[in-house]
Formats: C-alpha cells, sequence, structure tokens
C-alpha cells in the first residue's frame, strides 16, 4: 500500500479554554489511512459505505501473517502467483479508499534542471 501521508490534510482541532486538544476532525481520506494503519478492521468503525475496507484490510493482514509464519517475514514474491493477485487487488482497494484525488505532474517532482 502506497504512503498517503504526503497529500492528507491535517486534523483540525478543537481545544478548550486552556489550550488543551478536546477534539479533533480529519477528512475521510486522513481517517482511513489512520484506520489502516492501525489494523482496524471493525466495519462499524469505517466510514459509511467504505465498509468493506475493513473485509480488505483483515485480508491483507491474513495473507501477510500466513507469509510471515511460514517464511519467517513477509516476502510478497514468495506468495503464489494468485496470491499476488488478490493482495494486490486489495492493497489497491485500500489504497484507493484513502485517495485525497490530488495529483501532481511529473515535471513537479522532477524539474528540468536549468541550463546554463
Amino acid at each position: 500500500m502506497s504512503n498517503p501521508g504526503a497529500d492528507l490534510k491535517p486534523p483540525q482541532f478543537t481545544t478548550d479554554r486552556d489550550g488543551r486538544a478536546v477534539g479533533v476532525r480529519l477528512d475521510t481520506a486522513a481517517y482511513v489511512a489512520l484506520l489502516v494503519r492501525a489494523n482496524v478492521t471493525d466495519p462499524a468503525l469505517w466510514p459509511p459505505g467504505m465498509e468493506r475496507g475493513a473485509q480488505a484490510l483483515a485480508r491483507v493482514r491474513e495473507i501477510e501473517a500466513a507469509c510471515a509464519a511460514e517464511h519467517g517475514a513477509f516476502d510478497w514474491e514468495e506468495l503464489p502467483d494468485a496470491l499476488q493477485d488478490e493482495y494486490d487487488a486489495l492493497c489497491i482497494e485500500l489504497d484507493s479508499l484513502q485517495d485525497t484525488g490530488e495529483r501532481f505532474a511529473l515535471s513537479d517532482l522532477f524539474p528540468e534542471p536549468d541550463a546554463d
């Protein structure tokens, strides 16, 4: 799964009169990223319409654990082809649930060097 943290909006904290945080507001992508990082597989805690993410995450972690038990660590290369495909599809699904929609042009990431 990719690292969605690069383009997530920062959380908005509400504070009491003493400046202590008493609440936080996250955008949906940030909340889902938090669920994935925390391995939350209870669909009741996932946003409405995204409950399938809990099931996908549980299956991803199941595949990883089984591979680690057999090979000492998770190694995607050790998975049979069909399991690699399933794992990849699940990771794509989880990535899409964390997608903020923000896109960068390749030229923004790798600007042309100045010609002297």
